[in-house]
């Protein structure tokens, strides 16, 4: 077989599997303590996701497993239906979170509504043979339907070939006609035990109908349109026989199916569209959900966030991987900070707190927010919060306190701020709510020009847009409001009250008092700009205020101090460390690879990886005890678009021969060739190199740099 190497060689190297020690990893005491806090943690928020997802696709799943049920499952009406039931289950561009959606659609219509479900993948369809054997494999080998006359062994073995001919006989022998008596199989005693399993499994639906085969296909654009359309003529043809129903996962939308398939195949199929929820509604809803929530003391501090936003909305859309980069910031946090096992929920704060040892309180001394805090106490708490261990942790107890009572006031705060301003003339605070959330992990919020554009947007509001808005907001409080909100509410229902109220009142225009136009002197000498403001001010004093204008300036006012007490930046407190990770370089580095350039620094620089002090060396210098592929690659960087195999074997030769004393040449030449084609190899499967026609004895370089 023509690999197309310069070798042609294969090289298999079998590892050693090493299992994981915790020990390795969290060796002191107090780490596996932050451990233990950081594990009761990500289990409560990943109930909580888990939860959400359910929720977010429990209509999509309805709707899916009534369309299955309500499929033509009779034998005499499927006699006069020609078109295979077919749902297209739009689930967006976010490819990397379709598996978890569909293993999950999987086991709803398996426990719903047929255990005959077939889920297929491009990657192990390439033919048409591989489609049918992987979905009758599945079909077939179903557990709960297992009898002792069945030979599921013959269908895997190779005299039989896996056709729609031999699950139509498997069909017919296991569950008969559907009209008549169908043969009753065998369950087992968890299945007869529970009655929705029972019930999901019997041969005949409500309608008499048999049970329905479901062949979802996963990922239908990368499918080959060859093999789609012969899979899709042979279903067609025993659609009299086998009550088939389709599932196409589309990410785009449902013009791919007739992209994909021509109209006389695509006549074939009764489509139906299935549109599943929105990835940036999924991840809004997390948001809302699991990170601007008092439930859970884990935090993200402003670069953190707006690194995960990025990555999401930049790369992949994929809510799955927003998930595991909160999920590693959240063990990167706990892992590199003893103090953070005091990132736990306020209940179990004091005995966290009691448990801190010397060493743990020292750490916690001297985070940059605390020492700051400390330097701003008179003279005789210094030294206490410095020296003495009682007076500093019920000090530290009570910071912390301060800021998870700061988290109950700030979240539903600044929901009703986002209310406000979502839909004001060009968005000054952005239209998401994750976005007035960034800005207000970054500073205080109300020291923005953004927002003051719009605070002075909302004073220019009509009355049925602003008490729509005071509805809105008054819904969103929730109902175990916090003690300094108490009166919020109540507030708010009394200046809805007044707006329903403004129109009987008599339309009175009250004037400002203020001294008279004329008599306000302007200066002999001024510039325009001064003379103009001065204008403004006299028109502003002379201007008559009606009742509503009154009222809407109360109102503004009202927020505008509601929103400057409760939404300051949470770097304003000390030990906000404790609960907030910001370090985006860290989950940059880590999520957001860049392969390239580390393979090029491992082949530059090989004392990076492999502390070897035998392959340190000065930038550009060649040592003999480097590893091949890195001397290999060091040479291949004097070279043009084209290496000659000879010369750079010769200069390998001489580096790698530099200082040794054996006369046998004919040996070394064979074990240095053998290296040198190794490496070269190397070099070609990660892509620096390829075997070229323009000459025979040469390479083509494919990149261009170095280090």
């Amino acid at each position: 077989m023509d690999t197309g190497s310069v070798s042609k060689g294969c090289f298999s190297f079998k590892g050693r599997k090493k299992q994981a020690n915790i020990d390795d990893y969290f060796p002191l005491k107090e780490s596996k303590k932050s451990l233990d806090v950081y594990d009761s943690v990500w289990e409560d928020v990943n109930t909580e996701i888990q939860i959400l997802q359910s929720d977010l696709n429990t209509k999509i799943f309805d709707d899916l497993i009534t369309f299955v049920n309500s499929s033509p499952q009779n034998e005499g009406a499927r006699q006069n239906y020609k078109e295979i039931p077919t749902a297209a289950v739009v689930a967006g561009v976010n490819t990397p979170d379709h598996s978890v959606m569909f293993a999950t659609m999987v086991s709803l219509l398996r426990e719903r509504s047929t255990p005959l479900v077939a889920i297929l993948k491009s990657k192990d369809c390439p033919n048409l043979k591989s489609m049918l054997t992987k979905a009758l494999s599945q079909l077939m080998d179903n557990p709960e339907l297992m009898e002792e006359d069945l030979d599921e062994e013959e269908v895997k073995s190779k005299g039989i070939l896996c056709s729609m001919t031999l699950l139509s006989s498997w069909y017919s022998k296991k569950f008969g006609n559907g009209e008549s008596s169908p043969r009753k199989f065998r369950s087992s005693s968890n299945i007869e035990s529970s009655p929705k399993k029972k019930a999901c499994l019997s041969p005949t639906n409500k309608t008499g109908g048999s049970i329905p085969i479901v062949i979802v296909f996963e990922d239908l654009e990368s499918f080959s349109p060859i093999v789609l359309q012969d899979f899709i003529g042979i279903c067609s043809n025993y659609l009299h026989k086998l009550p088939l129903v389709l599932v196409f996962g589309i990410a785009t939308s449902v013009a791919a199916v007739h992209r994909l398939l021509p109209s006389t195949v695509s006549s074939l199929l009764s489509i139906e569209k299935f549109q599943a929820p929105r990835a940036t509604d999924y991840l809004t809803l997390l948001i809302n959900q699991v990170l601007m929530t008092d439930r859970f003391p884990f935090k993200l501090g402003a670069s953190a966030f707006q690194l995960l936003i990025e990555m999401f909305l930049f790369h992949d859309f994929s809510v799955l991987n927003f998930i595991r980069g909160l999920q590693f910031a959240m063990s990167q946090h706990y892992s590199s900070s003893v103090y953070s096992v005091l990132c736990c929920p306020i209940d179990t704060l004091p005995k966290k707190l009691k448990s801190l040892s010397s060493s743990q309180l020292d750490q916690v001394r001297q985070i940059p927010s605390f020492m700051k805090y400390v330097e701003g106490c008179p003279p005789n708490q210094q030294k206490s919060l410095l020296l003495e261990e009682e007076f500093t942790k019920n000090r530290i107890l009570q910071l912390l306190q301060e800021i998870h009572h700061y988290h109950k006031n700030f979240f539903p705060v600044l929901k009703c701020l986002h209310i406000l301003v979502c839909k004001l003339p060009t968005y000054p605070l952005g239209k998401q709510m994750r976005e007035v959330y960034e800005l207000a992990l970054k500073s205080s919020i109300f020291e923005s020009d953004a927002y003051a554009r719009a605070i002075g947007l909302l004073r220019m509001m009509a009355a049925e847009e602003l008490t729509d808005l005071l509805r809105q907001c008054h819904g969103e409080l929730p109902n175990n409001i916090a003690k300094d909100l108490v009166d919020v509410p109540s507030s708010i229902t009394s200046l809805l009250d007044q707006f329903k109220h403004l129109t009987d009142f008599e339309e009175e225009v009250t004037e400002v008092e203020q001294p008279d136009v004329e008599t306000v002197a302007i200066p002999k000498k001024t510039d325009l700009y001064s003379l103009r403001q001065k204008l403004k001010d006299m028109e502003k004093k002379s201007k008559k205020l009606s009742p509503y204008e009154k009222l809407r300036e109360e109102t503004i006012n009202f927020f505008d101090e509601l929103f400057r007490k409760h939404l300051c930046c949470p770097k304003s407190f000390p030990l906000h460390e404790i609960l907030y990770y910001d370090r985006a370089d860290v989950l940059k580095r880590h999520l957001s690879a860049t392969p390239r350039a580390a393979i090029q620094n491992a082949l530059s620089n090989p004392h990076h990886y492999l502390e070897c002090q035998c392959c340190t060396s000065d930038s550009g210098s060649l040592h003999p005890l480097m590893p091949d592929i890195c001397i290999v690659y060091r040479l291949h960087l004097e070279c043009g678009q084209l290496i000659n195999l000879y010369d750079w074997l010769q200069a390998f030769a001489t580096v790698v021969s530099e200082g040794e004393e054996n006369n046998n040449s004919e040996t070394i030449n064979e074990i240095l060739q053998a290296r040198f084609i190794r490496a070269v190899s190397e070099l070609q499967f990660l892509g620096f190199v390829k075997p070229t026609k323009r000459k025979t004895d040469h390479v083509a370089r494919l990149t261009w740099g170095g280090c």
